[in-house]
């Protein structure tokens, strides 16, 4: 089933929209605050700017913001993947160690259990 498209006013730069979108009213509202607040920061900075050329600055900002968010989720995802791997890695040897634990309590069992049978050996002679 296909989702109804919700249409939402903003205003942008002193500016209506009216936006459609799948997303809900909040969201697409705090994407235009964003695109709002960051138009407004560079015409206050160079008042020369038109409407359109602040548009075009902003749009290719917020693309850099986008494209470097991706990166950064790129570089964290391959983190991930090592510290995943690492992790894996770690269960193996700490598997190892715990079958190795367990030969050596084992082992150290039946030890004990033949100090047990020498020393009862041992008394036996004795008397």
């Amino acid at each position: 089933m296909e989702e109804k498209k919700t249409t939402t006013v903003v205003t942008i730069n002193n500016a209506e929209y009216r936006i459609a979108s799948d997303a809900d009213e909040e969201y697409v509202r705090h994407v235009a605050y964003h695109v709002d607040k960051n138009m407004r920061a560079l015409m206050s900075r160079d008042k020369r700017l038109s409407t359109s050329m602040a548009a075009v600055l902003t749009a290719v900002n917020v693309a850099d913001e986008y494209m470097q968010a991706q990166s950064d989720n790129e570089k964290l995802r391959a983190q991930l993947l090592k510290y995943a791997e690492e992790a894996g890695a770690s269960k193996l040897a700490l598997d190892k160690l715990n079958a190795e634990a367990t030969r050596l309590r084992a082992e150290n069992q039946a030890l004990k259990m033949n100090v047990v049978k020498l020393e009862t050996q041992m008394k036996s002679k004795n008397n």
